[in-house]
Formats: C-alpha cells, structure tokens, sequence
C-alpha cells in the first residue's frame, strides 16, 4: 500500500510540473514536483525516497545531460579550473565560517553545527555526518532547508529576470519516444546504477549516466530528438523527492534551532550571490551560469535547474562535481582542524 502512496505522490508532482511547464514558468517540472513535495511533506504525509528511486531519477537527467553534451566541454573545463578553484575555496571558508557561527549563536555541539553548513552534496554529508559523531537529524533538516531555498529562489527570482525556463517546444507536445529510446535511457540507468553500486563516490551516479549518455549518443547509436517532457519527468521526480524532506520535523528542529538557522540561511545567500559574482568576473560566463555553477545547492539539483533553464547543464554538472568531489577529499583534514581546542 505504501508504494501505491508513494506512486500516486509522484504521478501528481509530475502533473503539476507539466502543467507548470506548459504555462511558461521557468523550470516548471522542476518547481512544480518541489512545491508538490513541500506541501505532501508539511500537510499530508512525507515519504523516503532515498537510495534508488533518487538514483534513478538522477541517471534519467544525467543522461539528457550527456545527450546534448559536446566533444569540447573538456577543453572548456580547463579555462574554468583557476576561477572554480578560487571560488570552491571560498565556498569552503564560508562554510567554515558559517558552522563556527552556528556553533556559538545556538546550543549545537560543534560536529553537528559544522556538518549542517558543508557546502557538499547534501546526500553524502548527510550520510556520513553520524560517523563523525553529529546529530543527523539536524543536519538532515537543515541542508534540506538550504537546498529548498536555493532550488525555489533560482528558478523563480533569477529564472523569470532572464525570462527562461519553458523546456518544451509545442511541436514536441505530442512526440513520443521511440522504442531506441525508451530501451537507450533504461540500459544506461541501469548500468548506471550497478556501476554506482560497485564503484562509489561522491556524484558518481550522475558522472557514469551523463558520461554513458554521452557515448552511446555519439558513438555508439543514434536516438533522434528526444522529447523536451522526457528530462522534465526527471527533473520533476528530483525535485518532489528533494521537496518531500521539507516536512514537518524539519520545521519543528530548525524552529528549535532558533532564529540562528534564517539567519545563517541568509548570510549563505548573500555569500553565493557574491561568491557567483566573482566567477562571473573571473570568467566569459554568464552571471546566472556562474551562479548555477558554484550556488552550494547539490550537483543534482543545479544541473536539473541547468538543464530546465536550458544553461549549459553539461559544464553546470561537471563544475559541481569537482566540487563535491574536492571538499570530500579535504574534508577530513578539515574536521580534525574545526574540532581542535578553540585555544
């Protein structure tokens, strides 16, 4: 019965977020199974979709990513590795920073009050934040916050400036994928997710489906246009799953925070904006690029705004995964500095 629950949350997320689509409003299937997900959490009941069924829906956007990614982005990337370098550092001391804050404004032990304000994949620091001995639960809540934050203001606030965001063309209103199609996106998701299994690590599932996506496009098959509402359905699956966590007892534990977690979750704000300013100067890009490209808010949930925005997705999701993967190699030393004697 509860999968019949879980089935019938994720058919309504995924017609808001066409509807959304189709009235024009900026990363419409991306907003729409978030907003979908927050309400379900706070006023029916919350669901976990943690594990595969997240997997999934990530492979099913790295995929569209690795379709529509071209042969120079890895000439590119080199021109970008000196600005993302000083702005992942950056990002770090930020977040350094903040959890020194959110230590001393509220009653948090100091592991949790770090791990709640690590600019890494929210996922990754959630799951190991236990192992070094934080409260899991309030850093679960509160990196929950953060990404709802950033994945509702980009779209709505910038998205509707630059007046970007319906993905679908009506004339693919009525495509429908093709057999190659359908059997192309559920061999990769499926070796994917083995390869996942086998060999993990920080945004790996979304490396392997846009890396096998890509090849198999370009070398391997040739799958024709792929209907727009194809990576709207795993944007639109991203976004209820990550809008679902938003439930109750996430509003109940930031509120025993205090007024410290709005404004720790402001000053990240205003640090991003900034931090995405100076990437915007240190680069050719674009400022909402830039922003997308260094916005602390999960490699999957910026690379599906990328993509329903229509932003360079592919550059997008690689800047966030060296990201990811970069803090999760210091991130020990890291820890062992942040917990010595303040003396």
């Amino acid at each position: 019965m509860m999968r019949v629950y879980k089935l019938l949350f994720l058919a309504v997320a995924l017609m808001v977020g066409g509807f959304f689509s189709s009235i024009g409003v900026p990363a419409g299937w991306l907003l729409g199974g978030l907003l979908t997900g927050i309400f379900y959490g706070l006023f029916i009941r919350a669901f976990d979709f943690s594990g595969w069924p997240f997997q999934m829906a990530l492979a099913m956007v790295g995929i569209n990513i690795g379709i529509i990614m071209e042969s120079d982005l890895f000439q590119q990337l080199t021109h970008y590795l000196f600005p993302l370098f000083i702005t992942l550092v950056l990002t770090l001391l930020t977040g350094l920073l903040l959890g020194i804050f959110l230590d001393r404004w509220t009653d948090l032990d100091r592991r949790t009050a770090f791990f709640c304000t690590i600019p890494g994949g929210a996922s990754e620091v959630i799951a190991i934040s236990s192992d070094y001995g934080a409260d899991q639960r309030i850093v679960a809540s509160f990196h929950t916050a953060r990404i709802t934050m950033f994945v509702l203001i980009i779209p709505f606030g910038i998205g509707m400036v630059y007046g970007q965001g319906n993905m679908d063309m009506p004339s693919e209103a009525l495509l429908i994928p093709t057999t190659l199609q359908i059997s192309f996106f559920a061999i990769i998701i499926l070796g994917s997710y083995v390869l996942n299994r086998l060999i993990s690590f920080p945004g790996g599932i979304l490396i392997y489906s846009i890396a096998f996506g890509f090849l198999g496009s370009e070398f391997v098959v040739n799958i024709g246009e792929v209907p727009g509402y194809v990576s709207g359905i795993g944007q639109g699956l991203i976004g209820a799953m990550v809008g679902i966590r938003f439930e109750r007892s996430t509003v109940v534990r930031l509120k025993s925070i205090g007024f410290a977690s709005l404004k720790v979750l402001g000053l990240y704000l205003l640090c991003s904006l900034g931090i995405a300013v100076l990437f915007f100067w240190l680069t050719p890009l674009s400022y909402l690029t830039s922003l997308l490209s260094t916005v602390p808010a999960g490699a999957a949930e910026m690379a599906s705004t990328a993509v329903a925005l229509q932003i360079e997705p592919t550059l997008v999701a690689s800047l966030h995964i060296i990201r990811v993967i970069s803090i999760f190699i210091v991130l020990p030393f890291l820890f062992r500095w942040l917990m010595k004697d303040r003396s």
